[in-house]
């Protein structure tokens, strides 16, 4: 392991030289501002001291030798560098296998159905609405095999049924999409006044259910800027779910649209490349960026940006079962009793385990849930599980890599029609 302290005039300018000596794969272990007296006697100027280190023998870099001009990155050299591979974890052990289910009564009952239309087939019925409604009872009979519905689910009506197979068929937790199913029937035949049949209209239960998921999600208001304040908000979570990239959209939107003030602060000094892609950023946005590494550099800069409306931290991502750095970010967050922490989660992560993230950064205050990579799966029912099982409201959902054009705020409509999508009549 290598240690060295460098300086220079400014924060990019150490960085500079830090990746000149140390090489992309340098950690920065400290950063402090202190003043000298200036050249030739006039008074005194501030400097940047940063201390660095790096792994010689695990980088494979060579020392550089002195006067080698200083090296240059572009955003697209920094915006395309490859992503570090994520540390190998265990996988988890398989769930326990469901209790067998009966469905001996089911299959007979579909043998009958089977033979029942292929008679009427035969016969030249001409009778398309029966014809209709049993082809419908087949092809749901047959879905309940396919998904080895409980019986619990059994009884519903045709209509939620086919509508509980939709949510469990987008990711949806099978007992959430059963409640919800549930509240429908009841509400439903409720208002028809008739309880005992239990039918539901198709068309009015699909409308009436994604009126209930909308009722549902909690969403919160964008980031509150108020004329004379400083507003605080610090994006946390794993690796690899986009905090770096949000953070740049956040300002963008802010800065372009808002005409408010931004600077950006980033806790993120392990990888030399992360401060770089944000410095990339700032510098497109004209904005500042100061990098915090201990609870004094963090009180500095945010007394130094009082004048700004908006300051975005950006944190480090690690696994969520790194507890110790969980706790050395914990207390920096701790200095800010007034920063609004939005956990940022990926969409294409599974359920289970982004209830087991929320659980984990719990120690970090979230107030508020941020999902990224919408464009990049094609399920969105972990949204709703991870709502209603860690009950923290939405604030913003990402869609994709433009900056600032895929971020938007998140609203209970936006979202159902995620969960249940509009048929194609209907939104035509």
């Amino acid at each position: 392991m290598r240690v060295k302290t460098f300086e220079a005039g400014s924060m990019q300018d150490a960085l500079d030289v830090v990746k000149k000596d140390m090489g992309e794969e340098a950690f920065i272990l400290s950063t402090r501002t202190r003043r000298r007296p200036a050249s030739l006697g006039m008074g005194e100027e501030s400097i940047i001291e940063v201390t660095a280190a790096v792994d010689e023998a695990q980088a494979g870099i060579p020392p550089v030798a002195s006067g080698t001009p200083p090296l240059t990155y572009g955003l697209r050299a920094a915006l395309d560098a490859p992503t570090p591979r994520r540390p190998f974890r265990e996988p988890a052990p398989p769930p326990p296998p469901a209790p067998a289910m009966d469905l001996q009564p089911l299959r007979r009952e579909l043998l009958e159905i089977k033979g029942a239309v292929a008679a009427l087939k035969d016969n030249d019925l001409r009778n398309t609405s029966i014809l209709k409604e049993l082809d419908q009872m087949k092809a749901l009979l047959s879905r309940i095999q396919r998904q080895g519905m409980p019986p619990a689910q059994l009884h519903l009506p045709p209509s939620l049924l086919e509508l509980y197979g939709d949510l469990v068929s987008n990711d949806v937790e099978p007992i959430i999409a059963l409640r919800l199913c549930e509240y429908a029937q009841r509400a439903l035949t409720d208002q028809d006044g008739d309880g005992a049949s239990g039918t539901v209209d198709p068309e009015r239960a699909r409308l009436f259910l994604r009126r209930v998921i909308a009722d549902f999600i909690p969403v919160a208001p964008p980031i509150q800027l108020e004329p004379g304040k400083m507003r605080v908000a610090a994006l946390v979570g794993p690796t690899g779910v986009g905090k770096t990239t949000t953070v740049a959209k956040l300002a963008a939107y802010a800065q372009l649209h808002l005409k408010q003030k931004v600077a950006l602060l980033t806790l993120d000094t392990y990888r030399m490349a992360a401060v770089d892609q944000l410095q990339q950023y700032a510098q497109i946005l004209q904005v500042p960026l100061h990098v915090a590494l201990t609870v004094e550099d963090l009180r500095s800069a945010l007394r130094f940006y009082q004048d700004r409306a908006l300051v975005l931290i950006d944190t480090p991502g690690h696994s969520p079962k790194d507890t110790e750095t969980l706790n050395q970010l914990r207390g920096l967050l701790d200095e800010l009793p007034e920063v609004e922490t939005h956990l940022v989660l990926s969409a294409t992560t599974k359920p289970r385990d982004l209830t087991e993230i929320a659980t984990r950064y719990e120690p970090l205050h979230p107030t508020r849930l941020l999902f990224t990579k919408l464009d990049e799966t094609s399920t969105y029912g972990p949204i709703l599980s991870t709502l209603a099982r860690v009950k923290k409201p939405l604030s913003y959902l990402g869609t994709g890599q433009e900056v600032p054009e895929a971020l938007e705020l998140a609203t209970s409509r936006r979202v159902a029609d995620l969960i249940l999508p509009v048929p194609v009549k209907e939104a035509e």
